[in-house]
């Protein structure tokens, strides 16, 4: 099956969104128990992408999941780097069996008060370098991850929606975001899943980013 890139996304985004958070479902129970604040953030992305292999290998995984493929630590050259200058995203779910395949995006940062506060999530390498386009430049959507280590759910709803709140006040924004968050049920296992809608140049259109709360406290 050939197409369009744009077109792709508009055939296959409500179903690909939907496995892609299926597969981050599994990999969370999957790798739960080792999930804690001792261990970094490319530790904690590694092991949910190598369980997304897993179950993707599993017999009793649904035979409409064959066509996924998981990307851990996946270089991308948007400004031309080369080599080890290459930018890397954290995780992602491909969609193989379409031409030009599919990309589902996802970028994760740790959350704990005073160490990785939200200044972090918001900002390079997280929600910034999607809306500026160097992460996810052909996505019309994608996801943050906050693998929160304190707190809870509504504490991280709250800081979010506060920096955003400031950047809005800015005279130049650097998130550019349209409207309020708002809460998003695309899995009954993730629950406060938000999403935000954000501007981009012209050229690369509207973006609309989900953001997702993983619990990483001790257990």
């Amino acid at each position: 099956m050939t197409g369009t890139l744009a077109g792709n996304w508009d055939v296959h985004l409500e179903v690909f969104r939907t496995h892609a958070h299926q597969l981050l479902v599994w990999a969370y129970q999957d790798v739960r128990h080792k999930l804690s604040p001792d261990s970094d953030e490319p530790t904690k992305t590694g092991w949910l992408a190598e369980a997304m292999k897993r179950r993707l290998d599993l017999p009793e995984t649904p035979s409409e999941y064959d066509h996924y493929w998981p990307g851990d630590q996946v270089p991308i050259s948007p400004d031309g780097q080369e080599g080890n200058e290459r930018l890397r995203l954290d995780f992602s779910v491909v969609k193989n069996g379409i031409k030009p395949r599919l990309c589902y995006l996802f970028e994760a940062k740790r959350l704990r008060t005073s160490a990785y506060p939200i200044g972090k999530y918001v900002g390079d390498e997280g929600m910034k370098d999607f809306v500026d386009g160097r992460y996810g430049r052909e996505c019309p959507e994608a996801a943050m991850v906050g693998l929160f280590e304190n707190k809870d759910v509504d504490y991280w709803h709250s800081e979010l929606k506060r920096v955003c709140e400031e950047d809005l006040k800015k005279s130049t924004p650097t998130l550019r975001q349209t409207g309020n968050f708002s809460l998003v049920e695309i899995h009954d296992e993730l629950a406060g899943e938000l999403e935000s809608h954000h501007e981009r140049e012209a050229s690369l259109g509207r973006l609309r980013l989900l953001h997702i709360f993983l619990d990483c406290r001790a257990v």
